[in-house]
């Protein structure tokens, strides 16, 4: 199973049934892809992808700053670009994916075989 791993908690989200994450393109995010989360390179739950959208910095409104992080979207750009920086990035071009992550409850991971 693939990991999403989370440094920070941002806005508590992780604690919600649904959450949103904000990554770098990657064709890994797809409806229905199961991801074990972890916080602080702890395991902290299991979520599957709901919906992503693919966006550039520059399309990323205040709307989605704020559930994502909770700051404002200035204070969004900013930690994402110093979260990035060592990466050279286009910021311009640079395609990122915005995800929708709904928790996996405990009886359907089991069910599941998840």
């Amino acid at each position: 199973m693939d990991e999403l791993s989370f440094a920070t908690n941002w806005n508590q989200k992780l604690d919600c049934n649904c959450f949103t994450t904000f990554r770098l393109h990657n064709p890994k995010y797809q409806p229905g892809k199961v991801f074990s989360i972890t916080l602080k390179k702890k395991p902290y739950k299991k979520a599957r992808v709901l919906e992503k959208k693919t966006v550039t910095l520059a399309q990323v409104n205040e709307f989605m700053a704020r559930v994502d992080t909770g700051y404002s979207r200035q204070g969004f750009i900013d930690i994402v670009q110093k979260m990035y920086i060592t990466q050279n990035l286009d910021w311009n071009t640079q395609t990122f994916d915005f995800i929708l992550l709904e928790t996996v409850k405990e009886a359907e991971s089991n069910a599941g075989g998840i």
